[in-house]
This record gives C-alpha cells, structure tokens and sequence, in this order.
C-alpha cells in the first residue's frame, strides 16, 4: 500500500518508540494501515564548510536508499521493511502533542512511513545463530547490488524476528549512499566492498562472543571502527 499526500489529520498515533536527536518513531495508522512513523529533524541550507559532493540530509538519505531498496525489490523479500512513502517539510504544530520535541526547530519536519514488523529485536549473544548471520551477510550482499551502501553497519541495525528462525531485517538507512550505476566510481565500489568485509568479520567475532557467553574487547573495536570507516560521512552528522 502506498502512503502518499498523506495529510495530518489522516495519521493516528498509538505508540512511541524511540527518540534522539535526529528522529523519533511512532507507531501509526494511516488509511487502515499501521505502520512505522519515523520523522527526521529538519535540516537548513549546506553551509560553506561542509562538504559539497554528497547528501548531508539524513531525510533525503534514508528516503532515497529505501526507493532504491524498494524498486529493487528489497522490501518485498523482506531484506528491509517495506518502504509506504514519505511526507516531506509538514507543520508539526498539526501533530501535537506526538510531535512536541519538533516545534521549536528552525526548518520543518519530514517522515517515512514503513512496516511495522512484531516482535523484532537487535542480533545479539541471546539470538545469534549461524542461518541469521548467513542471511544477514547475503542482506547487505543484495543491498550492496542495489548500489545502497548502509553507512552504520553495527549489530544495533541487525534486526532478528523472535518468531522466525532464519527472517533477519536491515534498518536505518539515515546514513546511506545511494550511487548510478552509470556513475560509480571505483571509490563507491571500494566503500561497498569494505563494508561487506566489516559484515563477514563480525561473524567469527560474534562466535567466539556466544560461546564466552560475554561481549570480548575485539567485537567491541569492530562496533568503534565502523563509526569511523569510510570518507567521514559519519563526522558530518556530528556522532
């Protein structure tokens, strides 16, 4: 179901997930369908000392990487939640009081809408299997096809369902890059590879953390090391 022209009065709020200082998740229902309500923080004009040749608008970001994903047919195999649509620079004053934490920001309020999926949480030592990490790693292989690269690949974005053994989920793409195919270069194509391998090597890393029953020092570095992998993109979001 596309979600598009939605207006105000058409959304209903019946939970709030997650807040931080770039977005906050609600879970609503729109036209029937609940669904996931993530509004990103407004973002004013570039300024002259930040750079000029990509995307620093965390909204456009993640809005263009779940089109890509979604024309891809990403959503629809589940690798990622189904993309709805978006709602672009809306008043939050015609939300309130859901969206409080938006009304004294200079620039306006965007959203996605996406799938609310039950009983999901993080990978971690509890759920960890050998098919999850399989999936996992031929997730962001298929994502990496699309020519997205996720830019923040942590456990933290790594979603398992409760209820199904071998289902994983890729989330928040606020921090991805979206390439042309007739347009990549070989420094696109080498962000990609690299962040497949940081993929690959969480696995062994994880095993040895599920057998002491603890997260060890290495795992730890591989979490502070994809923070700062890269061409800076996460530094210019100030993280």
């Amino acid at each position: 179901m596309d979600l598009d022209n939605v207006q105000p009065h058409e959304i209903v709020f019946t939970d709030h997930l997650f807040n931080s200082e770039f977005s906050e998740i609600f879970i609503v229902v729109v036209r029937n369908q609940t669904c996931v309500m993530k509004v990103h923080h407004g973002r004013g004009p570039r300024q002259y000392y930040e750079p000029k040749d990509r995307e620093l608008d965390i909204h456009v970001l993640e809005a263009t990487a779940y089109r890509r994903l979604n024309e891809q047919g990403l959503c629809d195999r589940g690798i990622v939640p189904r993309f709805f649509g978006s709602m672009n620079k809306f008043d939050p004053k015609k939300l309130q009081p859901y969206l409080r934490h938006f009304l004294n920001d200079e620039y306006l309020p965007s959203a996605l809408f996406l799938e609310y999926i039950p009983n999901i949480e993080i990978l971690h030592l509890h759920n960890y299997t050998e098919k999850r990490m399989d999936n996992l790693v031929t997730g962001i292989r298929e994502i990496h096809k699309a020519l997205v690269r996720h830019g923040d690949v942590k456990p933290r974005n790594m979603m398992v369902v409760k209820d199904d053994p071998e289902r994983v989920v890729w989330i928040d793409f606020n921090r991805a890059e979206t390439y042309d195919r007739d347009k990549i270069t070989d420094r696109q194509k080498g962000f990609l590879e690299e962040e497949e391998e940081l993929v690959v090597e969480t696995r062994p890393l994880l095993q040895a953390d599920v057998k002491e029953g603890r997260l060890n020092e290495a795992y730890i570095l591989l979490l502070y090391l994809t923070t700062f992998l890269g061409n800076g993109l996460m530094a210019s979001f100030n993280l």
